[in-house]
């Protein structure tokens, strides 16, 4: 069956991979449509491949992190890989009992549409491989990098489960430096193997922005701005992880981009 995300992967890595084979004969097709797979998930995010390829990504919210995934897949006679890697974007820590909150594919799965009755994947054999290859090579470090061979020619964009390096001088003087990471989608940045966090540029807030009018009892909904943007596009580089020249910049991209409009910036204050 399948099982809750940190009870396996511990918060070692947001990435968890459920794996399973589908093997199909020709009168479970019977030259009908492709059949439909739904996924219902806890959260956070969902990345859906059938035989290697992806499918869709989907989901969840602050309010409702729970996410569900169906539409047509392409499957053919024989066995048919399903992997879903959940991702997790954080731990709860408020809310009523937020220690009992799951994350990860708990299920139904389902693939419907067959010659003969829907099958319930959900309890039959899963396996599980936690994190992302990058992760366990260790390659947003500098000996992690340089232990494999990078695609050296034009940047890869709008390719999904990419990882991206260059390196950057550091800009002369004292001024806070940033990354505008406006033009990618859903992912994480490490500069000199530390961590600045993860980016969700794609993801941007939802809301009712409109005239404001603070008379009355205030909540978080009331006098909303910047509708459609992203709740973050600038992440803080700290100068004191900086060399003068030869820095290190690294982007796991999940969703794909654009990593050339990466910009690193400088604001002056005064």
């Amino acid at each position: 069956g399948l099982r809750e995300q940190l009870s396996v992967t511990w918060d070692s890595s947001d990435y968890l991979w459920y794996m399973t084979d589908v093997t199909l004969g020709v009168n479970d097709l019977g030259g009908r449509a492709d059949p439909f797979l739904s996924v219902m998930s806890a959260g956070h995010a969902l990345h859906v491949f059938v035989n290697g390829q992806l499918q869709g990504s989907v989901y969840g919210s602050l309010e409702k992190p729970q996410l569900s995934f169906s539409q047509k897949v392409p499957m053919r006679v024989g066995v048919n890989k399903i992997s879903l890697l959940s991702v997790a974007v954080g731990l709860a820590n408020v809310g009523v009992h937020f220690e009992r909150y799951n994350q990860g594919v708990l299920g139904p799965v389902t693939l419907k549409g067959l010659s003969g009755k829907d099958r319930d994947l959900t309890w039959q054999t899963w396996s599980y491989k936690v994190g992302m290859k990058g992760e366990q090579l260790g390659l947003h470090t500098v000996t992690g990098s340089s232990a494999v061979e990078w695609q050296a020619s034009k940047v890869a964009q709008k390719q999904s489960l990419t990882w991206y390096k260059t390196t950057f001088n550091a800009p002369a003087g004292n001024d806070p430096l940033a990354l505008d990471m406006s033009t990618m989608g859903k992912g994480q940045i490490w500069v000199n193997g530390q961590s600045i966090g993860r980016h969700w540029i794609a993801n941007p807030a939802h809301g009712h922005c409109g005239p404001c009018n603070y008379a009355g009892l205030f909540n978080e909904a009331k006098c909303l701005s910047d509708c459609g943007q992203p709740s973050q596009r600038w992440y803080h580089v700290p100068r004191a992880w900086l060399r003068p020249s030869g820095n290190f910049l690294v982007v796991f991209e999940e969703w794909g981009g654009d990593p050339s409009g990466i910009s690193l910036l400088k604001r002056t204050v005064s």
